[in-house]
């Protein structure tokens, strides 16, 4: 086998870029999972990092993509630094950095459509990985061209590195779209828990936190006024604190929105809590800040009986939550616009979302989204099965809110 101490530098030095940018990018999803953060490449519009990171689609396994990518790209110098540094190298290495290169151009195409096609949204992060990605299978894939055609042992030879080459590719897109296309799936197994002992022994890390909760009494947490869904005895409530411009929110919305489509026992009671200081006096420097008019817009189309209509409007484009986008979704629903505006510019309306903004904060809301199942609290968003396994939970009287456990 011939080597090609170029073509290593080469690699040793892309993987390491590589690295720089997958740390970046685990960085940067670690403070959007913290909260009240909003990323330097979230642009607006289809430029927006923050949704596709804080996506489900941004983990695998239950760990972050980016932290599987610096963990591949890290592997790749390794295999490839004495190489790069002018010793000749094992042919099973060169075996090695061929199928990781080509598992990961494969992964990151699948991710790339994902993005694009899934969620609408472009990732100047996630595609800086894609290019540092496909510059590291150009500089790699030409050394199946230098092992031997005659090698006296078979992972030395030429046909070996190349089907080697595509198994990872074609391993990999095959990989990444069973990934996608079972991405609500966070634990291994086909057939999801219908009893708490299955929920117990599914995810006993859930169960655990769920279940050592803090819980208020669901009567501090909504007014009859406040805009609901589902039965008023439903035997599970969740009440929602949110802001429309959240991107954690708005996979929250999705999530609720899909469970409230399948479960007719559930009743959800959205609060409004946008983190701007137009609406929020908790709020010093708006880090949302459209969403104090985007609630009051919300509030405007529920004068006129289709606040959950505007409100799943306004979750579906966040990223354009600006007066003229508000006046745009309200005239595309036939709403009487004069009264529509007359609304959105009467002090009143501020008040009323102001007066959720204050409930919020008596039971001590300070993030999105909050939500309180059977005045359960939880901070931040859930997977979607989560959902699923916390209405198993409060399904049993054992293991309800206010119950023992």
């Amino acid at each position: 086998m011939r080597f090609a101490p170029a073509r290593h530098r080469a690699a040793f030095l892309i993987a390491l870029t590589g690295v720089a940018v997958s740390v970046l990018t685990a960085i940067v999803h670690a403070r959007l999972a913290a909260g009240g953060y909003t990323s330097f490449c979230n642009l607006g519009g289809i430029v927006n990092c923050d949704a596709v990171i804080v996506s489900r689609y941004g983990t695998f396994l239950g760990v972050p993509v980016a932290v599987w990518s610096a963990l591949t790209f890290g592997a790749g110098a390794l295999l490839a630094v004495r190489g790069a540094f002018g010793s000749t190298t094992p042919g099973w290495t060169d075996l090695v950095l061929l199928g990781l290169v080509s598992w990961s151009l494969g992964f990151a195409l699948v991710l790339l459509i994902v993005s694009v096609r899934i969620l609408g949204h472009l990732c100047l992060l996630c595609l800086t990985m894609d290019a540092v990605i496909v510059a590291w299978f150009v500089a790699v894939a030409p050394l199946a061209s230098r092992f031997d055609t005659a090698a006296p042992r078979w992972w030395l030879g030429r046909g070996t590195a190349r089907a080697v080459t595509a198994l990872g590719l074609v391993l990999a897109v095959a990989g990444g779209t069973w990934a996608a296309t079972t991405g609500r799936q966070t634990t291994p197994g086909s057939v999801a828990p219908s009893t708490v002992a299955e929920v117990r022994a599914r995810d006993p890390k859930f169960y655990r936190w769920y279940t050592d909760l803090p819980v208020r009494p669901t009567d501090q947490l909504s007014e009859p006024s406040c805009h609901s869904r589902g039965p008023a005895n439903a035997q599970v409530a969740i009440v929602e604190f949110s802001d429309f411009q959240c991107p954690y929110c708005v996979q929250a919305f999705r999530d609720l929105r899909d469970l409230m489509r399948q479960r007719g026992d559930v009743r959800l009671v959205f609060r409004h809590y946008p983190l701007d200081a137009a609406c929020n006096s908790n709020v010093k420097n708006s880090v949302h800040p459209d969403a104090c008019l985007a609630a009051c817009a919300a509030e405007c189309a529920g004068t006129q009986g289709r606040f959950w209509e505007y409100h799943d409007v306004l979750f579906e484009n966040n990223e354009r939550l600006e007066r003229t986008n508000l006046l745009e979704y309200a005239k595309s629903m036939g709403l009487d616009m004069n009264a529509f505006r007359a609304c959105l510019d009467d002090p009143a309306t501020r008040a009323r979302v102001g007066e959720d903004v204050q409930a919020g904060t008596r039971v001590g809301v300070s993030s999105t989204p909050t939500m309180f199942i059977n005045g359960r609290t939880i901070e931040g968003a859930m997977s979607r099965a989560h959902y699923d396994y916390a209405l198993i939970l409060e399904g049993h009287p054992a293991h309800a809110a206010g119950g023992t456990s």
